[in-house]
């Protein structure tokens, strides 16, 4: 569940943090849109510089483990990655006629097309455990019955399994964990 008090984890460093696409739908389950939330995230890294310590990129939603290096701008950054992320995934869908644009058009004087739900949920992670933890589901989901995406967790292209088992190549930029928890 989502942190509601953020202003009071604002000291806080690390977090697991998920976000999905609008009705759950499976906006994000080209290669193209998988690459987009990568690039975003490398970016939005580097903007507030943030260690991404794990991540798995889905369907329909993504999940990523934050380590905030300086100030925490959780908020900040999940904003900037979203309305990116959003404006280009819709450019995408628009450029492949996709007929997921009629199930996410919506009436709003503000927007025209809906891509990701308006909240994120966040975890804050206070041990290298609780981490652990958190780092094994990711690298499991897409193992589940229900996406039976891969057979193995380092098989899974936009995952950062791999990346614990020596394979440095990766879409995103990692942070080993425990370079940050001794």
């Amino acid at each position: 569940m989502g942190l509601r008090n953020r202003s009071s984890f604002l000291e806080k460093k690390c977090f697991f943090v998920t976000t999905s696409c609008y009705k759950h739908l499976k906006l994000i389950e080209s290669d193209s849109c998988k690459l987009i939330i990568a690039n975003s995230l490398n970016f939005v890294a580097l903007k507030y510089k943030i260690s991404i310590l794990g991540y798995v990129i889905m369907p329909n939603h993504f999940h990523v483990l934050f380590h905030f290096n300086n100030e925490n701008k959780l908020s900040d950054s999940m904003r900037d990655l979203k309305k990116f992320c959003a404006f280009e995934v819709r450019k995408y869908l628009e450029s492949t006629q996709s007929l997921l644009l009629n199930l996410i058009r919506i009436e709003n004087d503000k927007q025209v097309f809906k891509i990701w739900e308006d909240r994120f949920d966040d975890v804050w992670i206070g041990s290298k455990e609780l981490l652990e933890i958190k780092l094994e589901y990711i690298h499991q989901n897409p193992l589940q019955s229900h996406w039976n995406l891969s057979e193995y967790p380092e098989n899974y292209k936009y995952s950062s399994a791999a990346f614990y088992l020596g394979n440095l190549e990766n879409a995103i930029n990692i942070t080993d964990y425990r370079d940050i928890f001794d």
